[in-house]
């Protein structure tokens, strides 16, 4: 299939997921299941163990900024304590609000990293090499959602385009 288009994306994404055996998603799911429960450790274990995922989520925002020219600073990996709990990562940027939203959401870019990376790597891989390659799916799937702090930047936003859609909806009916 062509993944031209967003019709042809959605097609072809969803023939990428027949790819992995029910074996390989269950491995994924494990392995999800795994790095969310490892946060009952500690930090320093959770941050660890998440880290293919912290690593790839930061730098989706540094490569997005980057190339928005919104100067940012070299990914921080080093956990930090913060209102809300821990930070595992950041990337500090000077953009405005325009430019912001794109990096802000840089991370859901992720999703289709991680299927392309479980098709490519995972489905051939047998045991224990599976296991690994399960791990950073795994990873990549639980830090594709962007962070509290990206929300904070992107809703305003959104809220806007989503105004902007209804708005146009109601007035070309």
């Amino acid at each position: 299939m062509d993944p031209s288009g967003a019709g042809g994306l959605l097609d072809w994404s969803l023939g990428q997921l027949k790819v992995l055996s029910p074996s390989d998603w269950g491995m994924v799911l494990g392995a999800f299941v795994l790095i969310r429960a490892s946060s009952l450790l500690g930090m320093w274990p959770y941050a660890l163990i998440a880290l293919p995922g912290t690593l790839a989520h930061e730098l989706a925002h540094f490569l997005v900024a980057l190339v928005l020219a919104a100067k940012p600073s070299f990914p921080s990996l080093v956990p930090k304590r913060s209102e809300h709990g821990w930070r595992l990562g950041s990337v500090a940027f000077r953009a405005g609000i325009v430019r912001s939203v794109p990096i802000a959401l840089a991370p859901l870019a992720l999703l289709p990293l991680a299927l392309a990376y479980g098709v490519a790597l995972l489905a051939p891989a047998t045991w224990p090499l599976a296991a690994l390659h399960a791990w950073i799916v795994a990873a990549l799937l639980s830090a594709c959602l962007p962070s509290r702090a990206d929300f904070r930047i992107a809703i305003p936003a959104l809220l806007l385009v989503a105004l902007a859609v209804a708005a146009a909806w109601f007035l070309l009916r």
